[in-house]
């Protein structure tokens, strides 16, 4: 261990390695831990790829992406977000965790403050401890939806606070920030001189509300950046295609550093992803009314065995309260070797996480069925 950095020392194992790792061993585990759409990537961006790379696209492309597929993103952000960028502020990366990771290498010195909800996404807290900053989680409280609200973020504004990351929709929790909450946020991120990276690669999958995008707010715009991509929306988690938009200084900097690491998102991935935005998007809606139906059964049937679940919003995870049976730790274990069920404990995502499991509802409804019923069984 004397070679490794004091920063990644102690860093966890792979939570996706971990989960994929007990999908080999247990054969029989029906999974609801992974985050990853169980669709294949709609047909005519499969096809669009494989063009592509009939047609050459297997080369390197700008730091920044194709101006093709930034210009589709541009359209596709003033159309649907309110949210209006040149080309020159958009960067494609490799995947939306990439776009973090170039993100807060720019922004972040050793010492600086980063909030970020709690229960979250992992991402942010370990890249923020990578880079030597302080992250500080607030509590995002089930009582309220799991939402973020702004008088919680207030209260953990210090001096040294340089950086919000907001998520919604929210991966562990599927909970949004409502538009009235961002609007209030965005105030305080003004009054305080605050960066936000705001994540909204669950955009299109919300459920009975609508999205709003903090970016869409002008006064935002030179201190925000935007980051999504295509992996949630159209099942092209493997595709590794993901980008960013917003103030452009910060934008110039991530294709700097993109240029001596990554160097650019795959060719072909870039072309895949120009045909996901242009084509039709009844794909995109087929699938949120699935998930929207899973949804619903998960949530009443936990509901009814005695797991209390709030109805997330968006996403597909739901964010049941286990405390009644015992820790986050004993009852995954619980579920996988007793029920053959693989979730994940809550204490990944922060630790506002004790006594939670999260639930990917990205799986058929006949194996979340039976999921279920083996958990009821264990109750």
């Amino acid at each position: 261990m004397k070679w490794i950095s004091k920063t990644v020392a102690n860093a966890p194992p792979s939570v996706l390695d971990k989960l994929l790792e007990i999908a080999s061993e247990y054969k029989d585990v029906i999974s609801l831990g992974l985050g990853e759409p169980d669709f294949d990537t709609p047909p005519h961006v499969i096809e669009a790829g494989i063009k592509a790379l009939r047609e050459g696209a297997t080369h390197y492309t700008s730091n920044f992406g194709n101006l093709e597929l930034r210009e589709a993103i541009k359209k596709k952000l003033e159309k649907d977000n309110n949210v209006y960028v040149g080309t020159d502020e958009i960067i494609c990366t490799v995947g939306v965790g990439t776009a973090i990771d170039l993100f807060m290498r720019v922004v972040l010195n050793p010492g600086d403050e980063v909030i970020v909800q709690d229960p979250g996404y992992f991402n942010y807290i370990y890249i923020g401890a990578y880079l030597g900053t302080t992250v500080v989680p607030v509590h995002v409280k089930e009582e309220n939806d799991f939402s973020l609200t702004p008088e919680d973020l207030e209260e953990k504004i210090t001096e040294k606070t340089k950086l919000l990351i907001i998520n919604s929709p929210a991966n562990p929790t599927g909970s949004i920030i409502p538009e009235n909450y961002l609007r209030k946020i965005a105030d305080i991120a003004i009054e305080k001189d605050l960066l936000v990276l705001t994540d909204e690669i669950y955009e299109k999958l919300i459920y009975d509300e609508s999205h709003f995008s903090i970016l869409s707010i002008p006064e935002m715009k030179e201190r925000c950046i935007l980051v999504n991509g295509f992996s949630k929306a159209y099942a092209m988690t493997g595709w590794r295609i993901g980008y960013a938009a917003g103030c452009k200084s910060i934008i110039e900097k991530m294709g700097n550093i993109q240029a001596y690491s990554g160097i650019c998102p795959p060719g072909v991935s870039q072309k895949a992803a120009v045909a996901a935005l242009k084509g039709d998007q009844q794909c995109v809606e087929d699938m949120r009314k699935e998930y929207d139906k899973r949804r619903v059964y998960l949530v009443n049937r936990l509901n009814q065995m005695g797991i209390p679940t709030v109805r997330p919003k968006g996403a597909f995870y739901a964010f049941p309260n286990v405390t009644e049976y015992g820790t986050s730790e004993k009852m995954w274990k619980l579920f996988l070797e007793k029920a053959h069920v693989s979730t994940s404990p809550g204490t990944i995502f922060g630790g506002y996480g004790e006594g939670y499991l999260r639930f990917s509802y990205a799986n058929s409804l006949e194996n979340i069925g039976k999921a279920l019923d083996n958990i009821e069984e264990v109750i």
